[in-house]
């Protein structure tokens, strides 16, 4: 923050997400080095890579400036505060949980528009986040097949195997394929959802769309075990169930 504004400082940035100010960086030390140069009054950091060791480095060359960090997995911290807006979070699993702020999760204003709209729901909304390194994508695309229902799949293009999922759809026309597309949209036109227990869950939360949660990393945990008193949740060696599940919910008709 500089006289009041807000700057994203960052390795990789879509500026469409965002009208602030960027600054591309390459590592740690240039993001010190930026630091130093704009001498704001508050730091805040919302990277995984970030850890105790850096902000220890942090605060030895600016102990004035406030540093404040996203935390979802209760690691330990050597800031001034700490942040977490997750579903279930609790200071008390915190080594110091005085620094703690828990916050209600966070909606973009897309969402609040688009829920007021009204659009004939259909199809399943698929979002599994990333990279997508283990091509968990086009295994569920496959698994679904039979179900001869339209999906409507949402990624973007840091997606590793996006040419792989490109020609899939093109030869399976039941998948509509958005790339870098307005999520709420399509939460707000499907009737049901495959996606990770991530900041996404929350989004599905708000658009009231049903959903199964597929646990894809490590710092999915937490959120998971939140969304298991309500949603089912499996992990990726259990996706074969999502078929039998998507018909067992449509049978009920809820």
């Amino acid at each position: 923050m500089e006289n009041g504004k807000f700057l994203i400082i960052c390795r990789e940035c879509d500026k469409k997400l965002t009208n602030l100010p960027i600054l591309q960086i390459k590592n740690e030390e240039e993001f010190f080095e930026k630091v130093k140069k704009l001498k704001p009054k508050e730091v805040i950091v919302d990277n995984y890579n970030f850890k105790y060791e850096d902000e220890k480095k942090f605060k030895a060359l600016f102990p004035k400036i406030k540093l404040t960090v996203f935390d979802d997995t209760y690691e330990k911290h050597f800031c001034n505060e700490i942040i977490n807006h997750n579903l279930g979070a609790k200071k008390e699993k915190y080594e110091n949980p005085k620094i703690v702020k828990i916050i209600k999760p966070l909606i973009r204003d897309e969402f609040k528009r688009i829920k007021k709209r009204k659009f004939k729901r259909e199809g399943i909304f698929i979002s599994l986040g990333g990279s997508d390194s283990n091509n968990l994508t086009l295994k569920v695309l496959k698994i679904l097949k039979p179900l001869k229902m339209q999906v409507n799949l949402y990624i973007t293009n840091a997606n590793q195997n996006l040419d792989k999922i490109k020609k899939f759809a093109f030869l399976n026309r039941w998948v509509k394929l958005h790339i870098n597309k307005d999520v709420a949209l399509g939460m707000a036109k499907s009737e049901f959802g495959i996606i990770t227990p991530s900041v996404i869950s929350y989004e599905a939360i708000f658009m009231k769309l049903p959903f199964i949660a597929i646990k894809t990393a490590s710092n999915q945990k937490e959120v998971a075990k939140y969304l298991k008193r309500e949603y089912k949740v499996i992990n990726e060696k259990e996706i074969n169930k999502i078929p039998r599940l998507i018909l067992r919910r449509k049978k009920r008709g809820s």
